[in-house]
This record gives structure tokens, sequence and C-alpha cells, in this order.
């Protein structure tokens, strides 16, 4: 069975505390797990410094960030303290498998994140296969068969750097168009405005009139807010998806 225990402190931001009660307990009307919040002011010294060596232990076996270091809150403050961000640990048959937020190739991944990915699955151990298909399986796909995303498109390269970052692949449409794409597991706000910084940059280095460029990203999944977002910034989106052969 799966159990999800969720920490939180008294500043821990109260919309997303309550973001993630409301879908924890949708899954667990959807998929017969369960969960349990945790205050962690509650929680005696040493029962914090066991949850903090638990998410260290979960750190180095999953290969995962955990500690904050500017780049937005982590279980772990900077401090070595449990963070207030909401940290959300995911259990399987009593035994420990996940914890969120984390960030993972420079990519970060929230608890919400997670838990939507798990509550638009049909079961969770969907959820779980689904959620180990990382941003390089992606990019080796796209870029070893560019028809993936559109017909004609020709792969350049990928981790262009630009000023200000780095474009995870490059394309050439039929058209000789240059197509920078961002990849992700589940697009957020940030994947819009990081395509959309490169634009500039990358036209200015490699002389390529702004008008001959076209920004997309590349996901696994998307939701409609941000789906809307990107038609209003004129970035174009592919989403994976496996298609049944009769």
């Amino acid at each position: 069975m799966d159990n999800f225990r969720y920490y939180v402190r008294d500043d821990t931001p109260v919309e997303v505390a309550e973001s993630v009660l409301r879908t924890l307990q949708a899954i667990k009307e959807e998929h017969d797990c369960d969960y349990t919040i945790i205050k962690i002011e509650d929680l005696s010294e040493n029962e914090q410094e066991d949850v903090l060596e638990n998410i260290r232990i979960l750190s180095r076996r999953n290969t995962i960030g955990v500690v904050s270091k500017g780049r937005g809150s982590l279980p772990i403050s900077r401090k070595k303290n449990l963070s207030n961000v909401g940290i959300l640990v995911h259990s399987r048959d009593g035994k420990d498998i996940a914890v969120y937020p984390n960030v993972k190739n420079n990519k970060m991944t929230t608890a919400i994140q997670y838990l939507n990915l798990i509550m638009r699955s049909p079961n969770v151990e969907d959820a779980l296969e689904s959620n180990h298909i990382s941003e390089d399986d992606i990019s080796r796909m796209i870029s070893s068969i560019p028809e993936l995303i559109e017909p004609g498109l020709t792969f350049h390269e990928v981790e262009v750097e630009v000023e200000g970052g780095r474009i995870d692949a490059v394309f050439t449409d039929s058209q000789d168009k240059h197509f920078l794409i961002e990849i992700e597991i589940n697009a957020r706000d940030n994947a819009i405005g990081q395509v959309q910084r490169f634009k500039l940059p990358y036209a200015e280095r490699y002389g390529v009139d702004a008008e001959d460029i076209r920004l997309g990203i590349v996901c696994a999944d998307i939701d409609s807010s941000r789906m809307t977002a990107c038609r209003g910034a004129g970035i174009e989106v592919y989403r994976l998806s496996l298609e049944k052969l009769e």
C-alpha cells in the first residue's frame, strides 16, 4: 500500500499546503492510498534529526538534490534544518521511496507536480514507472528521431550554450527556421520564461534573424494553465505519447 507523509511548519505557505492536501485527499479516494500530516514543530529534536537523515538517504539513493542552494526551497534548508516548503515523503509497503520537492539534472520537481502525476495516472504503479523517464531520455529520443516532433526537422545539437544559459536542443525545420527546444518532464512556468530568454542571445550569437527562430517545449506532461500561457507566448508544445498499433 502507498502512504504519504506531508511535513509542514507554521510558516509553510498556506496556498501550497492546501493544494497538496486537496490532491492527497483525491488520491486517497481514487487510488486507495493513505496520508498523514505532520507538524514539524511537534517533533522532538531527535525526531527531526531522524527525518533529516531519512531525506539524506533518499537523496543518495535516488541521486537527487534536497538541500536549498538558492534555486527554490528544498526539504533541507541552508542551515541544515527541515525547511518550510512542505515536504512530501512517499512510502510503499512500509519503505520510503521518494521525497519531494527535489532537484535532478538541474530541474526541480515539486510535491504537487508529483502528486498530480499520480492523480492523472490509472494507478500509482503507472505513475512511478512514468516518473522514471528522465529529460536525458527525452533528449536522446528526439535527437535520434526528430520526426517525433514534426516531419522535416533536422537535429543539430544538444546543450547549446548562449549568454544566460543553455538550450536543451536545437533543430532546423523544412523552411530552415531554427527551432529551440526546452525539455521538461512536467512543464513549469520557469520553462516558459527560460525558452523565451534564449531567443535573442541565440539570434545574436549565431547570426540568425529572430523571425526565423521558433520556440518549443517537449514534455511528458503540462497542465492547462501553462498550456494557455505557452499559446499566449507563441511557444509550441509537444507532449510525448505512445500510439498503440493494431
